[in-house]
């Protein structure tokens, strides 16, 4: 074939160019500590690269919940440690106020501190984090749960649990709702709790409480109506009984109601209470015994009360801690694919740099004699003789 000399330059130029585009893709290389500088250096790897890469980052954002999560529950564990104090602490005070010796104006000190405790237990019902969201209105984190005075409380958030996604497959609840906590005190099958509902204005307690029969777990609504105590089946609201009081006798259940109460104040009987209403009822007790049974019916309630409510609070705690727990193993499963996920990064683009140093230096030998046989082709024409 006729080479020419145009065809000799145009070669020479080409190939020197293609040199070139190879030792800078590898000084690229070398620069970047990245095989792959772009997809079409290796397709395949560059999308599984795209894929570790997304997954890398939701395990760095699960990471992150954890962290969220633990200082959430942190909080909630701490509260209700401070809870199951006070309940304690409400007990141990109730035990006294149990002394047949103690004198009214003891019984009335008595009853001041657990006003305090009272206090006390519906700030910590009504705690806040950081952001001022509360920890125990379920999914309302914006609405204050419990409102209220002695007189009575009432619960205005829901029963939500907020979550956080901490992996993959774990949507970690972070948050218990108020009513599973204050609001679900559960009694012994085949007790009952008697105590005032919200909200009364009037002194009335339950002074005593007897069982005279098989108690199955009906709940009962009573209301003072100025002359009779009306008992009304919660469930379906089907009247019971009406009685002037102070005992009241219906189903399986016995009261011996004591103070004074107004016009429309409200009692409630049933397998589970409110623990501020238990507060309610042990102070209206030791404030305004009853004259004929005294304060110890009262006093026996109100530390079966602390009990039950000390076992609530104990279960909730458990799960909080259980959750804590978890947390911790996902931490370092966590930490443990996050290691993973860089591992095979690298593998897929990480640069071998003994191979791409040496290629490099065989790309600029190449280079350069390319460039010298160029120069040396350059002088073989015939003009170059010419004289």
């Amino acid at each position: 074939m006729r080479i020419s000399t145009g065809m000799i330059y145009q070669t020479g130029v080409n190939t020197i160019q293609r040199q070139t585009a190879e030792m800078l893709h590898t000084q690229q290389q070398v620069s970047t500590g990245r095989r792959i500088i772009a997809p079409s250096d290796d397709p395949i790897a560059s999308a599984r690269a795209l894929e570790l890469s997304q997954s890398k980052g939701i395990n760095a954002q699960h990471q992150i919940n954890q962290g969220y999560a633990k200082d959430s529950l942190g909080l909630v564990e701490n509260k209700l440690a401070a809870v199951e104090e006070l309940i304690i602490h409400t007990r141990t005070r109730a035990v006294e106020a149990g002394n047949g010796t103690y004198a009214p104006s003891e019984l009335k000190s008595i009853a001041t501190d657990v006003r305090a405790s009272f206090q006390s237990m519906l700030a910590l019902a009504n705690s806040q984090n950081g952001q001022g969201e509360y920890l125990f209105s379920g999914y309302q984190a914006d609405q204050q749960p419990y409102v209220g005075t002695i007189d009575g409380v009432s619960y205005q958030g829901d029963q939500g649990q907020r979550t956080l996604q901490v992996s993959a497959s774990r949507l970690m609840p972070i948050s218990n709702a108020g009513s599973d906590v204050f609001n679900a005190v559960r009694q012994d099958p085949g007790k009952f709790f008697a105590v005032p509902v919200a909200p009364n204005g009037g002194t009335g307690h339950i002074a005593q409480t007897q069982l005279t029969g098989a108690y199955t777990g009906t709940r009962y609504d009573i209301q003072w109506d100025g002359t009779n105590y009306n008992v009304t089946d919660a469930d379906t609201g089907a009247a019971v009984v009406s009685q002037s009081g102070p005992t009241l006798t219906f189903g399986a259940v016995q009261l011996e109601m004591g103070g004074t109460p107004n016009v429309g104040d409200s009692f409630e009987v049933g397998p589970r209470a409110n623990v501020f209403n238990m507060y309610t009822n042990m102070v209206r007790a030791l404030e305004n015994p009853s004259p004929t049974v005294g304060i110890q019916g009262a006093v026996a309630q109100a530390i079966d009360g602390m009990d039950r409510s000390l076992d609530q609070v104990l279960t909730v705690r458990a799960s909080v801690g259980s959750r804590m727990v978890e947390l911790n193993t996902l931490e370092s499963v966590g930490s443990d694919l996050d290691i993973q996920y860089s591992q095979t990064l690298s593998r897929l683009q990480d640069v071998d740099y003994a191979e791409a140093v040496s290629n490099l230096t065989l790309q600029q030998t190449y280079l350069q004699a390319s460039q010298q046989s160029f120069l040396r082709i350059n002088q073989l024409s015939l003009f170059n003789y010419l004289s």
